[in-house]
């Protein structure tokens, strides 16, 4: 299928914006409005850097002692920041898939990378409520899984935006 070319540049303001083809027949870009463009990349890059420097201090900053090994200090509010980031980027997921992701099903474009990124993301949402609800066996392939998801999410994020980009 042909990938379609955006013809002009409609505002979120305009008539006929939102819309696949608008009363005058040519195709159009239609974008997100910028507060909610600035408050999905904000709380996806805070929720990722928040997660990834926990997992760097988890990883790295164990204190070795008699018994076994004691996780950092740093780590329960490092913790309690990327848990109120995940509620922040709940709400944006679900904002996200109400408008933006059955909108661009009508229009086909970028559609299956956004329903990649956004499965993803409600696996996220899965593993890190089992992180918290689990013990044992379960918890463990929890946190790989949620760890893995975590790190990737960034270059399927990183590939959405860039497909998303205006051709120049």
């Amino acid at each position: 299928m042909p990938r379609l070319v955006p013809r002009r540049e409609v505002s979120a303001r305009e008539p006929g914006a939102g819309l696949a083809r608008p009363p005058n027949g040519q195709w159009v870009r239609v974008r997100m409005s910028s507060p909610l463009r600035a408050l999905v990349f904000a709380s996806c890059a805070l929720l990722w850097l928040s997660g990834a420097v926990w997992l760097v201090v988890h990883l790295t900053l164990e204190q070795p002692t008699p018994f076994g090994p004691l996780p950092s200090p740093w780590e329960p509010a490092l913790l309690k920041v990327h848990g109120l980031l995940a509620v922040v980027g709940v709400f944006v997921l679900g904002w996200i898939m109400a408008d933006h992701l059955t909108e661009r099903r009508k229009l086909g474009r970028n559609y299956r990378s956004g329903v990649l990124l956004a499965g993803t993301a409600a696996l996220l949402v899965l593993t890190g409520y089992a992180l918290y609800y689990t013990t044992g066996t379960v918890h463990e392939v929890a946190a790989r899984t949620h760890e893995l998801l975590g790190v990737g999410s960034l270059l399927l994020a990183l590939a959405h935006w860039w497909r998303a980009r205006p051709a120049r």
